[in-house]
């Protein structure tokens, strides 16, 4: 069975509706040979995003970023007139940071610009080692008829002070030794520009520490950015950018934490057709499930005169929660192509083998789509859930098992945890129309 959603972009009224599978095709080839003779449609989109503070050491988080703005991510948005605004209290997080509230904005303009600030005011750094009354970092970045161009002008310090000694307009990517610790770059720019793309960073403060043993006591490897704005645009020659994900398993909770397993992205770029494979032999979350092979895909072609992108996700011998829920195969796929601005067609299928749900003997391998299960004691079981978004994004997403725990439980999972198997979205970003 599939799940299947067709859906116009026209600029004139068009009729949608849900098609079986063949008439879908034959849409679909339509769309293609009338097409062909187009000329290239072009699509466009904006990339911004900007927070206060964050501190790390390789995955391991010290401080979240704060007061995050940021437009449609990961690719960006097609809408040319928006603006996020974000903001983030002081933070008290001695020797690292204290002080530091900050307000964010991410934009698009109808200039064909996107732009991104961060003002942090009164923030110490280090235990007072760094010291600033106000960084403020501005990117920008713009598509011309000559191409991308990128700016970090209206990046500003004051009253910037390094060990005592003021430094008022450094000069960009100026790199400071701090004896005993490691280094701070001030006024950091990375910037990449080609005919696809343009981006700007602008990191006002990145602290690195290199020093084993110094006297705050942090980590080697320990990073501190402070005031970040990051903006760019994106341009392909195809009436749609398709993004999408896939994983095996993940579990989120207060407790038990694990991150999706086998995870597939689709670049903004697409692939040309060619698949992304990420796979693990087997799975183990102490007390909550275990699996064999996790095998998760993605594929999309960005051309003209059509858009296509596909993502899927296979779970082997899953047991959750000792026994609760078991499967020999699990097995979920999406599917999206757009045809030049003249109609979206997507698809979100699954399917089982060998299901079973202690308990509940009439649930099976051709249980419904969107199969919603109370297990007393528990929580809420959803089977084959399909999730569907329109217009902004467009997307379409599988879950073909989602456990919500809402209950006090033998298994001492905490009520909120989510626990979700075979995860296969994707999204697409169309041409803006006029």
């Amino acid at each position: 069975m599939f799940n299947i959603r067709c859906t116009s972009y026209c600029k004139s009224s068009q009729a949608c509706r849900l098609l079986a599978p063949s008439v879908a095709l034959v849409l679909l080839v339509a769309l293609t040979a009338a097409n062909a003779f187009a000329g290239p449609v072009q699509t466009v989109l904006y990339q911004a995003s900007a927070y206060g503070t964050s501190a790390f050491v390789g995955n391991t988080i010290i401080v979240g970023q704060t007061g995050v703005a940021a437009l449609q991510e990961p690719c960006g948005t097609n809408n040319d007139n928006e603006t996020v605004d974000g903001s983030g209290v002081a933070l008290n997080l001695y020797p690292i940071v204290t002080g530091g509230a900050v307000t964010t904005t991410a934009s698009s303009s109808p200039t064909m610009s996107a732009q991104a600030t961060a003002s942090t005011v009164n923030v110490s750094l280090l235990a007072g080692l760094i010291t600033a009354q106000g960084l403020n970092a501005v990117s920008t970045t713009t598509l011309t008829s000559s191409g991308f161009q990128v700016s970090a002008a209206g990046s500003t310090f004051t009253n910037l002070l390094i060990a005592g000694i003021p430094y008022n307009n450094p000069a960009p990517n100026t790199n400071i030794n701090l004896i005993g610790l490691g280094y701070v770059v001030l006024n950091e720019q990375t910037s990449t520009i080609n005919s696809k793309q343009g981006q700007m960073v602008v990191n006002m403060i990145d602290i690195h520490i290199t020093v084993a043993g110094n006297l705050l006591g942090l980590d080697v490897g320990t990073e501190i950015i402070v005031s970040s704005a990051t903006s760019g645009m994106i341009k392909a020659y195809a009436p749609a950018i398709v993004t999408g994900g896939s994983y095996g398993t993940s579990v989120a909770s207060t407790l038990i934490n694990s991150s999706p397993t086998a995870p597939v992205s689709l670049p903004c770029f697409g692939t040309a057709g060619q698949t992304i494979t990420n796979s693990v032999s087997n799975v183990n979350i102490a007390g909550v499930l275990t699996s064999g092979t996790v095998t998760d895909t993605g594929k999309s072609n960005l051309t003209n005169p059509y858009s296509t992108g596909q993502m899927t996700s296979q779970v082997e011998g899953l047991n959750l929660l000792s026994g609760l829920i078991t499967a020999n195969v699990i097995y979920s796929q999406v599917n999206a192509t757009i045809a030049d601005s003249h109609g979206v067609f997507e698809t979100g299928v699954g399917s089982f083998t060998g299901l079973a749900v202690a308990g509940y003997p009439a649930i099976n391998d051709s249980v419904p789509y969107n199969t919603q299960v109370s297990i007393a004691g528990l929580g809420t079981l959803y089977l084959k859930r399909v999730i569907s978004n329109f217009p902004n994004p467009d997307s379409t997403e599988v879950r073909m098992i989602e456990l919500v725990i809402n209950q006090t439980n033998s298994y001492n999972l905490p009520i909120g945890a989510d626990i979700i198997i075979s995860d296969t979205q994707i999204t697409i970003v169309p041409d803006a129309m006029p």
